[in-house]
């Protein structure tokens, strides 16, 4: 279900026309920055090191929270640290949004308890780990949580029905058990890995398993299996413009282009791989030589 014979787009539609960067350099440029990084990762820098997987993955909550509320740094801290106090003093909407970061938050360091470069299991990498996550992320804010849907539901933004409820199952086995097979090689290519990546990620979302809370479980199980190559959970967008750009690309991936290929959302993974280890470089102070 899952494969890699199609071409990475390699002049996107949303690159400035100054922007130089084919696919050949963000791959290289990828490389390089995971091995200074690495290399960089040590005991003396403990406190500067954790410090910035805190910033990582509160800079990913805000991300994934993006659309549904006034959510700021100050708040999220309030959210994880002082609980009691959103389960008492707001209304019932804001408390459903602190519920939702703080299940997601518990979920991300549980799966990624690094977020460096963590060699994960794929033989884990089942519909029971999409089930799991999905119960977690959805406790106390999402019906039927970890159950496969049972009826019809459409896209939000589009004018299309997900997969047939009667097909999810077989479906999802096919999926995963694909995907097994192609990252079960010793030493894939990182081209490969985003190829194989954008695939699972579009084919997923169209299966669309669950009533609600699709795009959550979907974007940790996609870091799952990039995480040899990257920092997880991987962040796709930050702010609107780069959203609608996601959007848009896991529409060419689905159904608006008659060949379907993920070329657009394999060049758009590629790119946030490439962003979040450059970031990583720069915000930690490693000397880049180019």
């Amino acid at each position: 279900m899952i494969y890699s014979n199609f071409d990475i787009l390699d002049k996107p539609w949303w690159k400035l026309p100054f922007d130089e960067r084919n696919n050949e350099f963000l791959i290289k440029q990828s490389l390089y920055f995971k091995q200074l990084i690495k290399d960089s990762i040590n005991q003396n820098d403990k406190i500067l090191w954790d410090g910035y997987v805190i910033l990582h993955r509160e800079k990913y909550l805000l991300e994934c929270v993006s659309t549904e509320n006034n959510i700021d740094y100050k708040k999220l801290e309030i959210i994880l640290v002082k609980s009691w106090f959103f389960d008492i003093f707001i209304q019932e909407k804001d408390r459903r949004v602190a519920r939702k970061i703080r299940n997601l938050h518990s979920v991300i360091k549980k799966i990624f308890p690094s977020i460096f470069f963590p060699e994960l299991s794929i033989n884990e990498f089942t519909p029971k780990l999409a089930i799991n996550i999905h119960k977690e992320i959805g406790k106390g804010i999402i019906e039927n949580v970890g159950e496969y849907r049972k009826k019809l539901t459409m896209a939000a933004e589009d004018n299309f029905i997900y997969m047939s409820p009667g097909l999810i199952e077989e479906s999802m086995n096919k999926l995963f058990k694909s995907t097994r097979e192609k990252f079960e090689k010793e030493e894939l290519e990182l081209e490969e890995v985003v190829k194989y990546g954008a695939c699972f990620f579009s084919k997923f979302l169209l299966i669309h398993p669950f009533m609600n809370g699709n795009g959550r479980v979907a974007r940790i199980l996609l870091s799952y299996i990039l995480s040899k190559y990257t920092i997880v959970p991987l962040s796709l967008y930050s702010g609107m413009k780069t959203r609608d750009i996601y959007l848009q690309c896991l529409r060419e991936a689905q159904w608006y282009k008659k060949s379907n290929e993920p070329s657009a959302l394999a060049r758009y993974i590629l790119e946030c791989i490439y962003k979040t280890l450059y970031n990583i470089c720069v915000v930690m102070d490693i000397d880049i030589k180019y």
